[in-house]
């Protein structure tokens, strides 16, 4: 069950924006240039004010190590603030700064840190900026899309590798240290929105603005090889028809085609006291809620609506942003249509706990015993062996030796007549023989022939519904 710890309103709709969430801290553009870093683990602290940018913050984005980093952009800096000496100044009647450490490089999108917080991917237009974070320096500029970025996000495992997403409906993973491209996707149906890697399997998925997912491995070459592909809406719709079986409900599927887009994901492979079974498992960030997905069946495991939480404050959500610590996860979460951002807090072993430990350990007792005419009383005939009796064979007898042999034919006289045909033998009419009714039956169905479609024999059994068939020929 999802609760809000925090109702944030805007002067102005954040819906595809990127915001910044971790495990402490969440941060959102106020007045459009400035920022205000909320403590989410104590409420009680006042909100941290963080000015300096000229222009419109249009990006933002966490750290990943103990010294809690925060990077934002806009179309003038690139700034880089360190959070807690940010509030050690404000204590101090002093004005929080941060390093600014790139200029004018245009209107940004997305902004990643690499695992070690050294360096900084800045997605502008169709060009991807390889900043330091600690001094103003461009380690390196990476170009060649045809469409404007979408994403970019560092390799867990390895520092050199970075994922870059675009609206030209491919992917492409970059070596930095060569500045080379190791691998370039075919083109998606659509444009991908984000990217998540998996630290343990070395698996690589992409999800689009139209729901479609593609998991890839990745080698030692890092060349990919397309693992599985998986539609959100048809995962929906068959977890659905799981659930209403389960729980003995007829619901008819609706056919209204809804936009569920991929806007973020992330693992669950870091999460403590989580089962090995489950360590496959990630979750989707759409625009209706909260989706989990297996990733070794590729199917739906569950899913945490918004309309189901009616307390919440976003009913349809324009931007994600998921963090984890410990046992708890933290959705920083964006309305689509009103300028209001919600913090959402998820206990994964607790609340997704107690639903798994239900449906799995669910059993339904008979209040009654089925009718007579229920196909559950019907008994299997045995069949009876058609094995071939033993027809009695020659015994041992002992061996006699006769003096006399009687001839067969040769004493007696011969015959004089042979043969003598029959001439007034009166011819029978030949009988019709009955139609085989069911002579297709027993006959197997020529390969070459298109399927049956004409109904030859419709036989009204029972009023009621057959619900079994047994062949016993």
């Amino acid at each position: 069950m999802m609760i809000e710890k925090m109702r944030l309103k805007s002067d102005r709709a954040l819906s595809l924006q990127q915001l910044a969430c971790c495990g402490s801290h969440c941060c959102m553009p106020v007045h459009g240039k400035d920022l205000m870093v909320y403590d989410h683990l104590d409420r009680q602290k006042e909100p941290l004010l963080l000015t300096g940018h000229h222009r419109d913050v249009s990006a933002m984005t966490f750290g990943h190590g103990n010294i809690l980093l925060l990077c934002s952009a806009s179309a003038d800096y690139i700034v880089v603030w360190d959070i807690e000496l940010c509030k050690q100044k404000v204590q101090q009647g002093k004005v929080a700064d941060g390093i600014i450490i790139g200029k004018l490089l245009g209107e940004v999108v997305h902004l990643s840190f690499c695992y070690a917080d050294e360096r900084v991917a800045v997605c502008s237009g169709a060009t991807i900026y390889i900043l330091s974070s600690k001094q103003q320096q461009v380690i390196l500029t990476l170009t060649g899309y045809l469409g404007a970025l979408t994403s970019a996000e560092f390799c867990p495992w390895d520092p050199d590798i970075l994922v870059s997403t675009s609206e030209d409906r491919m992917f492409r993973v970059w070596d930095l240290q060569n500045e080379d491209v190791l691998y370039q996707s075919f083109v998606l149906s659509a444009f991908p929105l984000s990217t998540a890697l998996f630290l343990e399997d070395r698996h690589l998925i992409t999800g689009s603005v139209d729901g479609q997912m593609w998991c890839f491995s990745l080698n030692d070459c890092y060349q990919c090889h397309l693992v599985m592909t998986m539609d959100l809406q048809m995962m929906e719709k068959r977890h659905q028809r799981t659930v209403n079986q389960q729980g003995g409900v007829n619901q008819t599927e609706s056919d209204e085609v809804v936009s569920k887009p991929v806007l973020r994901m992330a693992s669950w492979s870091q999460i403590p006291d989580l089962s090995a079974d489950k360590k496959s498992w990630f979750c989707i960030g759409s625009s209706d809620g909260l989706y989990v997905v297996d990733v070794a069946t590729s199917e739906l495991q569950t899913v945490l609506y918004f309309k189901d939480h009616p307390d919440l404050s976003v009913s349809r959500a324009g931007s994600w942003v998921i963090s984890l610590r410990h046992d708890k996860m933290f959705f920083l979460v964006s309305s689509l249509f009103s300028p209001i951002v919600a913090l959402l807090e998820l206990r994964v072993c607790d609340d997704l706990g107690r639903m798994w430990t239900s449906a799995e350990g669910l059993s339904v007792f008979p209040s009654s015993p089925p009718l007579l005419q229920s196909p559950l009383n019907a008994e299997l005939k045995k069949k009876e062996s058609n094995l071939p009796k033993k027809k009695g064979g020659i015994k041992e007898q002992p061996l006699v030796f006769n003096s006399k042999v009687k001839s067969s034919g040769y004493s007696s006289a011969p015959r004089k007549v042979l043969f003598s045909p029959k001439t007034n033998v009166q011819k029978n009419p030949p009988t019709k023989k009955s139609p085989k009714k069911f002579d297709l039956i027993h006959k197997d169905y020529p390969a070459d022939s298109a399927a049956p479609t004409v109904l030859c024999v419709d036989r009204h059994i029972t009023d009621k519904k057959v619900s079994c068939l047994q062949y016993s020929g």
